[in-house]
């Protein structure tokens, strides 16, 4: 009785392990990351307080990597930098994602894009060109969250 009763609950758990997932739609969630992005960032550049739009998206432990700088980790950390930057004279910015990818399970992405940001520097305006690259993760909630963002400039930053 003990056998069989052990039998049939490993059976049971094959079953249940192997019986195939829900088929996800890659390209319904790649149009869902591309939309993600765009409208995170019509939100930053509507908002007053874009830093606060911006730290929103982030995960809790999801890290900024500028460029020339340390890497911030947290919301916290990466809310500072982004004050920081908009704080600067003049400071504008925008992004435009041109790929948008996600993993065969559907919960983990990524966007790929190019940024203009421009400033007010000692001689004048000035105008840095650059791309980026942002790793999303699909919450429980189904919405896309940023875990990771990396972004630098096509050349070197003229003089501030």
């Amino acid at each position: 009785m003990r056998f069989t009763t052990s039998l049939t609950t490993l059976t049971l758990a094959m079953i249940v392990g192997c019986s195939p997932q829900p088929a996800v739609d890659l390209d319904a969630e790649r149009d869902a990351l591309m939309s993600a992005d765009r409208t995170w960032f019509e939100a930053y550049a509507a908002s007053d307080t874009p830093a606060d739009v911006f730290a929103a998206k982030m995960t809790d432990d999801a890290s900024l990597l500028p460029p020339d700088a340390p890497m911030a980790r947290g919301k916290e950390a990466i809310h500072e930098v982004i004050t920081m930057l908009e704080g600067l004279p003049g400071f504008s910015v925008a992004w435009s994602s041109d790929v948008a990818d996600v993993g065969s399970g559907g919960d983990l992405g990524y966007t790929r894009g190019t940024y203009e940001i421009n400033m007010d520097g000692p001689d004048g305006p000035i105008t840095i060109i650059g791309k980026y690259i942002t790793i999303w993760k699909k919450q429980a909630d189904g919405t896309w969250m940023v875990t990771q963002d990396m972004f630098n400039q096509d050349a070197p930053t003229p003089p501030m």
